[in-house]
């Protein structure tokens, strides 16, 4: 949130609120910025060289939302996803957003973004995925929920006063339906999700450990199941900053998307740092 405030004291106190510090890194490492999953979002338009306005990994989301480049926007120090009625389509009636890296090679680092949720029925997300390494089977995809957030709740569970994280594997056997082995983890949101900016970080460790940060304090740890390997987070993958709906959740009304005062997702900044030895 970048606004002209006149007070010393409280410029002071909200610059070290907005502006998370990383984990103290282990003894002999520094951090470092990787400049391809990071941006401060300050300008008019979106920087194509880092990101798709349109993610061409996942196109279409989850109806009755889908996504659409003309819900992304850069002003006022944000990146805003505007959600809106999408008229037109007898699948899909509600546009949208998920940006997208166009880098592919996020791994162990620290990843952090300063968002304000929507306060309509609709997720406000950052978090990473790859492809499965081939067609052939048995082949694995992983996803890494930093948080996902709903900022106006109606029938799911709190996801506007609880940040949630996850790990999921998804692994497609040559035999059967593909098996889904998730952990996460939880902690509360104060102020509430969509009522103040937060800083949502991870820091991915190695193969097996996760640390998640709210504000930049260390809230829980997860462990990535194990099943179908001893390592199992061991492959890079891009990033995620999305608005969609859940199959969960009753999504939100004609009403709620056409007010402009509830219908977008803040993304502040987002920033990735990586560990190198000094």
């Amino acid at each position: 949130m970048k606004k002209p405030l006149k007070l010393i004291l409280v410029l002071i106190s909200l610059t070290h609120f907005a502006y998370a510090q990383t984990p103290p890194p282990p003894e002999g490492y520094k951090w470092v910025k990787n400049e391809k999953f990071s941006d401060e979002f300050n300008g008019d338009h979106l920087d194509t060289t880092k990101w798709y306005a349109r993610s061409p990994y996942w196109k279409h989301g989850r109806p009755p939302a889908t996504f659409r480049a003309y819900a992304v926007s850069v002003k006022d120090g944000n990146m805003q996803i505007k959600n809106s009625v999408l008229e037109g389509d007898d699948k899909y009636n509600i546009a949208g957003g998920a940006v997208a890296s166009r880098a592919k090679d996020a791994y162990f680092g620290y990843y952090e973004a300063r968002m304000k949720a929507s306060s309509i029925s609709m997720s406000s997300t950052f978090w990473m995925k790859n492809k499965p390494e081939s067609n052939e089977c048995p082949r694995e995809q992983l996803e890494l929920d930093i948080v996902e957030i709903v900022g106006k709740q109606k029938t799911g569970g709190d996801f506007r006063n609880v940040m949630h994280s996850n790990t999921h594997i998804f692994h497609t056997p040559c035999e059967g339906d593909q098996i889904v082995k998730s952990k996460g983890g939880q902690c509360a949101i104060s102020p509430a999700a969509n009522e103040a900016y937060h800083v949502y970080g991870c820091w991915w460790i190695d193969e097996n450990t996760l640390k998640f940060y709210l504000d930049g304090e260390h809230k829980f740890t997860v462990n990535p199941s194990t099943h179908f390997r001893d390592k199992p987070f061991n492959r890079p993958m891009y990033m995620h900053m999305v608005t969609e709906t859940y199959n969960w959740e009753t999504p939100p009304t004609p009403e709620e998307l056409n007010n402009d005062d509830i219908n977008k997702t803040y993304y502040d900044w987002v920033r990735a740092y990586k560990l190198v030895k000094e």
